[in-house]
């Protein structure tokens, strides 16, 4: 039995903590969380003996094997390094840090103590996800020639709307490129197999003042009437950027918090020489194939007909659909299959490797909106 420990009980805690409960192997000893009444409700709700308020209570525990941080930013690179040298396994909420070189010294950190590592990129866990993949990669749509797609949300569309992500402070030096962004270059990367090699972003704060409240308030919560202080933002709720692929086709993506009626829509499109793909979270179920001299196609996700590599990743019969707590679960059910193993299996896992590359994407996007011109991202 692999033991766990929780750290950071608010929206993404919980939804970890269910993944975790549908995991047979895995069991979760405790919650912590520096609200302690947050990390006690979150511990009773998934039926967690334990809970505190300080996190080197897991990380000193030793039947605890793996840390689930699933805290703000800024407390990602202090703990995850914390519970690295206490020998534990780490399954992190991304970005992996604040910036580059915290997050560099993560990977290595990681390496020498031979870590097994994860980071929760859960969009590529979609089964349909996992089949583009494996299609495009195998070469069925071609040579890549062209990708763009984009990342819109409204639970920030109005100046009462609040989160920590939009302080420096807790956030870093970005919000939503370091938020939504890292998710999607993620998938884009995973799915073609390329690497996002130069970039111009251009990054804007389309509501420069919004009103904080003085109480502690959860992403996503719904906020009726409560006191609060008037803020000057600092990071962006915009972000546009194009950007070039190592095979060089161009791209383009951009996302935004701020567009009223759009609550978590993902899309993207990968357009090949012989034909295209697209994916949209709205209808998470649906790969889109675009043929020029053929009707296209929809492919619903469905065991029996995708590749056998990601037909256990549809693990329900066909119209029996799966979302995004089954995505989550799905990054788990690998990252603790390499855990078990020592280190083998999972291999499609995202791992602090991975949130590294993401780090220096998004390194390059904020300094090129700095210098109005392409950037190239470190290799």
């Amino acid at each position: 039995m692999i033991t766990v420990g929780l750290i950071g009980a608010g929206y993404i805690g919980p939804i970890h903590l269910g993944a975790l409960a549908r995991l047979g192997g895995v069991r979760v000893k405790t919650v912590i969380d520096v609200n302690g009444e947050l990390a006690q409700k979150a511990a009773a709700a998934y039926n967690v003996p334990n809970s505190g308020m300080d996190h080197r209570e897991v990380i000193n525990d030793p039947e605890i094997d793996v840390i689930h941080n699933c805290t703000p930013n800024k407390y990602h690179y202090q703990i995850t390094k914390e519970a690295l040298e206490g020998g534990k396994q780490v399954l992190s909420e991304k970005p992996l840090a604040m910036d580059l070189k915290e997050a560099e010294e993560l990977v290595e950190l990681a390496e020498k103590k031979r870590a097994i590592t994860g980071i929760d990129f859960c969009y590529r866990y979609y089964p349909v996800v996992q089949e583009m993949a494996v299609r495009v990669r195998r070469g069925d749509a071609g040579a890549v020639r062209m990708v763009s797609g984009s990342y819109f949300q409204d639970w920030l569309s109005r100046e009462t709307d609040w989160t920590w992500r939009l302080l420096r402070s807790e956030s870093g030096e970005s919000n939503i490129t370091a938020d939504l962004g890292s998710h999607w270059f993620d998938l884009i990367q995973f799915v073609t197999g390329l690497k996002v090699e130069e970039v111009i972003g251009d990054l804007a704060t389309l509501i420069p003042v919004r009103r904080r409240p003085t109480r502690q308030v959860l992403a996503f919560e719904k906020v009726e009437e409560v006191e609060s202080e008037e803020v000057k933002v600092e990071l962006e709720d915009y972000s546009s950027v194009l950007f070039r692929l190592s095979n060089g086709a161009p791209g383009s993506f951009t996302t935004s918090q701020v567009c009223a009626g759009r609550k978590s829509d993902t899309e993207f499109q990968i357009y090949g020489s012989d034909c295209s793909y697209a994916w949209n979270h709205k209808e998470a179920t649906v790969l889109w194939i675009g043929h020029r001299e053929k009707a296209n196609e929809i492919l619903i996700e469905n065991p029996t007909l995708q590749d056998p590599s990601t037909a256990a990743y549809a693990s329900l019969p066909a119209g029996h659909p799966l979302g995004y707590h089954d995505a989550v679960m799905n990054l788990f059910k690998d990252y603790y299959e390499a855990v078990e193993g020592g280190g083998k299996g999972g291999e499609l896992r995202p791992t602090f490797q991975t949130g590294f590359e993401e780090m220096k994407i998004l390194e390059a996007i904020l300094a090129s909106h700095k210098k109005r011109s392409w950037v190239e991202v470190k290799v």
